[in-house]
């Protein structure tokens, strides 16, 4: 797969999110009567967002930063899933993250480049 695949795929990815964190943030305001906890899901989807976007300019730490994010949400989720904070914060973009960590890891090489021996030593 080339770069400019690899490209059109990150870059897809990153509207989904950014669609749906716009979409998040304009419901977050039509019908605000006061500030609750469920004020909070628009900001972890800002965090998945701005996550993704690092991903797509290939920082690694933003590739890690993402996993912990998804590791996170799973945690919350089966932890905590009976209470509205696991609610929230457990299905942040369940299970489509899941789905985008494996594309990750999948494009890793793609994503990040190879590192050679000569830039190690």
């Amino acid at each position: 797969m080339n770069q400019s695949t690899t490209k059109l795929i990150l870059g897809s990815i990153f509207l989904f999110h950014l669609g749906i964190t716009i979409h998040s943030f304009y419901l977050l305001f039509t019908d605000f009567t006061g500030l609750t906890l469920e004020h909070a899901h628009p900001m972890a989807l800002l965090l998945f967002t701005l996550c993704w976007m690092g991903v797509y300019f290939g920082k690694r730490i933003f590739a890690l930063l993402y996993f912990s994010l998804v590791l996170l949400e799973l945690m919350m989720k089966l932890f905590f899933g009976n209470y509205l904070f696991g609610e929230l914060f457990g299905k942040v973009f369940f299970p489509a993250d899941i789905l985008f960590l494996f594309i990750i890891l999948i494009l890793y090489k793609q994503i990040f480049g190879e590192r050679s021996a000569q830039q190690i030593q």
